[in-house]
């Protein structure tokens, strides 16, 4: 089975980045994955954790196609593929309205402006020259002053059904996050629906799931800590409308209810147990196997076992899923 590891972008120390990236590499971890959000920025940390290795792939997962355009998308790739020649991987994404607010930039129409933002990102990662009269990208004679990689992957970032239809469109892989197995099916007859318009199907996409995981054996503890980051993200647009779907409509009610009342802790509290068992994996060595397991049984070909995005990460959450999911 691949198994991928997700670092976040909490801003941790480069030596324990660079010992994480090392011993997934002995361990036979397939990929890394680094996202960003307002603290590390992912094509910088990429390009380190791709020096400092010799075998692994090192995926951005995800960059915000909002905060560059895709020229400069184009050079970023290209320079990870400089660093270390078809090792790198690119992960896209519209990240949420809530990232956007914090850079003071306007978040708006994410599926047209993915769509038209891949098609150009493509032309510039084949060497083409580039002028383009788009609806949000107008790159007037660009063309990469390097090789263009060869065969470089593009991963779209998916949650809801129409941007789920375009990664089977456009995508070389996607990756799914924040659901439950139970709902990984739903997810894949999306990305097949849009596949089959392209003339393709699921076998031509990698399938991978960010799962956000903590291997514990203190599990009232940890289970607090999940709970604290998944407030969080009830509050971010893009996963609001994962979650309704998911049937969790009327937890998010109470949720913003609360939270919009100042009343942080009730927030958390409103958040069941069941939604938290739901959305993460947590456990024992063979309970996390056990769960990523079923990610993979419903159609996961790439589970991205991901530490939690948190301040309170230390070395023993990444030794942990590294002893748990390594070869």
């Amino acid at each position: 089975m691949r198994v991928g590891l997700g670092i976040p972008p909490v801003g941790l120390p480069i030596n324990l980045c660079t010992d994480i990236v090392r011993q997934a590499e002995e361990r036979g971890f397939d990929s890394i994955w680094v996202g960003e959000a307002w603290g590390t920025e992912t094509c910088t940390l990429a390009s380190a954790l791709l020096a400092r290795s010799q075998r692994i792939h090192v995926g951005t997962g995800i960059v915000s196609l909002y905060l560059r355009p895709p020229t400069l998308t184009a050079m970023q790739a290209a320079t990870l593929d400089l660093i270390a020649p078809g090792r790198a991987r690119l992960g896209l994404g519209v990240s949420t309205r809530n990232i956007n607010t914090f850079h003071g930039i306007p978040w708006d129409h994410p599926v047209s402006r993915t769509r038209e933002y891949v098609a150009i990102l493509r032309r510039l990662l084949a060497g083409e020259r580039v002028t383009s009269e788009g609806k949000f990208y107008r790159p007037r004679g660009f063309q990469l002053s390097m090789p263009a990689p060869k065969g470089l992957p593009i991963y779209l970032a998916a949650v809801n059904p129409r941007m789920l239809q375009l990664a089977g469109e456009v995508a070389d892989g996607v990756l799914l996050a924040w659901l439950p197995a139970s709902q990984v099916p739903h997810s894949l007859a999306e990305i097949a629906r849009g596949a089959g318009r392209a003339g393709r199907s699921l076998a031509d996409i990698d399938l991978g799931c960010y799962i956000h995981t903590a291997v514990t054996s203190d599990r009232e503890q940890t289970f607090k800590q999940l709970r604290r980051v998944l407030v969080g993200y009830c509050q971010a647009n893009t996963y609001i409308q994962g979650f309704r779907r998911f049937g969790y409509g009327d937890i998010l009610n109470e949720v913003h209810g609360r939270w919009q009342a100042g009343d942080r802790a009730g927030a958390e509290a409103a958040i069941p147990e069941r939604m938290v068992e739901d959305l993460y994996v947590f456990g024992t060595v063979e309970e996390c196997r056990a769960q990523i397991g079923r990610f993979v049984q419903a159609g996961i070909q790439l589970p991205v076992v991901a530490a939690p995005p948190s301040s309170r990460l230390t070395a023993e959450d990444f030794h942990g899923l590294l002893g748990a999911f390594g070869q």
